[in-house]
């Protein structure tokens, strides 16, 4: 069951979710069922982009988040 990143087209939110093949996704924000699956970067790893502090380029991608170290963390 893999970890798909979808963004609501009502709200706008972006939210990840483990979908079974006969689940519809549904927005956490606001409940709609009007989300499409976004593509996702496949995982990698570079010194640069693992060294970069958090809202800064990493690798032509901004960061989504931070990890407790202040680095960029891509999902």
């Amino acid at each position: 069951m893999p970890i798909y990143e979808f963004q609501c087209k009502k709200c706008g939110a972006s939210f990840e979710l483990l979908v079974r093949a006969s689940e519809k996704p549904i927005c956490p924000q606001c409940a709609s069922e009007d989300v499409g699956r976004l593509m996702s970067a496949p995982a990698s790893s570079s010194h640069a982009a693992a060294n970069a502090p958090c809202g800064q380029d990493c690798g032509g991608e901004r960061a989504h988040s931070c990890c407790c170290s202040g680095h960029c963390c891509h999902h």
